[in-house]
């Protein structure tokens, strides 16, 4: 017999854990709603456990007798972006992890989910050796350009019912700032001239791109999962972001931050390149 309470963890309104009543509702009672899933599912766990917690999900793993899944929660999101671009790498033989079962309805439990495949391996943040941070970045970089040839109808992020509000994508990047550093939080990290600047360039017309596609919107390392030895192999593509329409050239901006090791830098541009049409 499954102990599903051992999921629930119980936050007090009054601690200052920053989580919003829907996250610590999520969290408090999330063995209740997967055992209720898990009968709505008709599985037959061998076991459950809290596996992540990302920014936006909850990930619990489910352990069958065939396989792992993983039961993924999002406590606020709608999962519109995520459903939307783990289903169009599908369709295009993308690494990706297979959407199984989903529900943007929040009609059974109050929160949107989807149950899909347990992804293994590590990130490429998580590799230590230089060579195989290369192989990585070089392999990520093929399937980012490959993704960048998915086209979407507008920038940003479709509804749940799968229609795409109509924005430019310096508007989806205003509000990816907004979301970064909302005011006043932006007065303290940027001074008044590079402000003016900032503004001026989202009003640039060379910041609209002849073509809008599919983006990951939060590209990097900790985004890949490979499985190791003496070679890597990318196994997914994970953790997209809010938006995912855009300019291809975000994402790789994004993957191509300074903080990140040389040896995935040089990877990623490599393989980013040699996929080119």
């Amino acid at each position: 017999m499954i102990d599903y309470s051992q999921l629930n963890h119980y936050i007090s309104p009054s601690a200052e854990s920053g989580l919003s009543d829907a996250w610590r509702r999520s969290l408090g009672r999330l063995g209740d709603y997967t055992a209720i899933l898990v009968r709505s599912l008709n599985l037959r766990p061998l076991a459950v456990n809290l596996y992540a917690q990302t920014a936006e999900h909850i990930l619990v793993r489910i352990t069958t007798p065939g396989s792992h899944l993983i039961l993924r929660v999002a406590p606020e999101d709608d999962l519109a972006g995520y459903v939307y671009m783990m289903r169009a790498l599908a369709g295009r033989n993308l690494p990706a992890p297979k959407i199984i079962q989903r529900d943007l309805s929040r009609g059974l439990v109050p929160f949107a989910f989807t149950l899909e495949s347990y992804v293994p391996g590590i990130s490429a943040d998580q590799l230590s050796s230089d060579p195989l941070l290369r192989g990585a970045g070089r392999q990520a970089g093929r399937a980012l350009r490959r993704m960048h040839r998915i086209p979407v109808s507008s920038a940003g992020r479709p509804l749940p019912s799968g229609r795409w509000p109509q924005q430019t994508w310096p508007s989806v990047l205003r509000q990816i700032g907004r979301r970064r550093a909302a005011p006043p939080s932006d007065a303290l990290l940027f001074g008044p001239t590079e402000r003016e600047c900032l503004a001026a360039l989202l009003d640039s017309p060379l910041l609209d791109p002849p073509h809008l596609t599919l983006i990951h919107g939060q590209f990097g390392p900790h985004a890949t999962r490979y499985t190791s030895g003496e070679n890597v192999h990318l196994e997914a593509i994970v953790d997209p972001g809010r938006f995912v329409g855009g300019d291809g050239l975000y994402d790789l901006a994004c993957g191509l931050l300074a903080a990140y090791p040389t040896a995935w830098r040089e990877g990623l541009i490599d393989g980013y390149l040699s996929a080119a049409p």
